[in-house]
């Protein structure tokens, strides 16, 4: 059966569900954690993790640098974490 992403949480319930593909942003929402109730859980190696991306002409621009340092540092790892429910993936 195929769900959009939003409904698949819901869709655990339904015994002819066997297995869901579900992100951690939907996972989260059902108390599920990816390392404890995943069966595969992706790597910050995986092809869709996510990046931080700047055109060529200001990719060493200060404000670019600073959004960089702010987005990969504990405090955000932490609330990330915490977010949801431990199962935030490192991108770096």
């Amino acid at each position: 059966v195929e769900l959009e992403a939003p409904q698949l949480p819901r869709s655990l319930d339904d015994q002819q569900i066997a297995v869901a593909v579900i992100n951690t942003t939907y996972a989260s929402q059902i108390n599920l954690t990816p390392a404890k109730d995943g069966i595969f859980v992706e790597d910050k190696d995986s092809p869709y993790v996510n990046l931080i991306v700047a055109r060529e002409d200001n990719k060493d621009a200060e404000n670019v640098k600073k959004f960089v340092e702010a987005y990969q540092s504990d405090e955000v790892s932490e609330a990330a974490n915490k977010i949801f429910n431990g199962g935030a993936v490192k991108g770096w």
